[in-house]
């Protein structure tokens, strides 16, 4: 098959032979790192990360922002998530098997009360968090108000009342023929929701140590 050229019209440019502009030779490790170095235009991680560095005072402090960084962008959405599931579980285990337990009668209205208490407390949270304007946001994420303060207070209450029941219910039997009887899901649901809060409190103390000794040899030695 044999093209021939159109009258008057040139042919096409070779795109061998455009000039390749010259990039210039990628950025060495140290101005990647620089801290100096103007923030990323996007509001990612990372340059909050940097961001923190520069505006930090010492490693303490340095800490103290990648921590609020950390717990505002990867693990709010998880938290959330988690503080709604939890009472509503609590919620439907306290109702379901709310006779199931003459062992211990208050083992689900412990879940049951608490957990109604805990999903008002995130609703009555989320409904502030709506209503203020967007440049008071960051007051309100510190500020709790009168009846949210309530709330929190008798949640701990209930819960170190909750907590006596459960563990003071010892060896349950799971036989329902039994005057011990307490059904299984119910107890092992209660007691390892009990135990998993005094675990993570124990976790976070020891956790809040570690970064406290490792801030103090760090400040010693440098």
């Amino acid at each position: 098959l044999e093209v021939h050229a159109i009258p008057g019209s040139s042919a096409p440019p070779s795109y061998h032979n455009s000039p390749v502009p010259d990039k210039g030779p990628p950025p060495s490790y140290e101005e990647a790192i620089d801290p100096d170095a103007p923030p990323p235009s996007y509001d990612s991680l990372f340059g909050r990360v940097r961001e923190a560095r520069k505006s930090s005072s010492g490693f303490i402090d340095f800490f103290k922002n990648l921590t609020i960084i950390l717990l505002g962008t990867i693990g709010c959405g998880v938290i959330v998530i988690i503080t709604f599931i939890i009472p509503v579980t609590m919620i439907i285990v306290g109702l379901v098997y709310l006779h199931e337990c003459p062992n211990s009668e208050y083992i689900p209205i412990f879940l049951l009360v608490g957990g109604g208490f805990g999903v008002l407390k995130q609703l009555l949270h989320l409904s502030a968090r709506v209503r203020v304007r967007e440049e008071e946001r960051e007051e309100e994420r510190v500020r709790q108000t009168p009846t949210q303060t309530v709330i929190s207070c008798f949640m701990l209450g209930w819960f170190i009342i909750g907590s006596m029941w459960v563990y003071g219910a010892s060896n349950p039997s799971f036989d329902p023929s039994s005057t011990h009887y307490c059904n299984k899901f119910l107890y092992t649901f209660a007691l390892g929701l009990v135990s998993s809060v005094y675990i993570s409190l124990v976790a976070v103390i020891v956790c809040l140590c570690s970064a406290s000794v490792v801030a103090f040899v760090y400040e010693s030695n440098s």
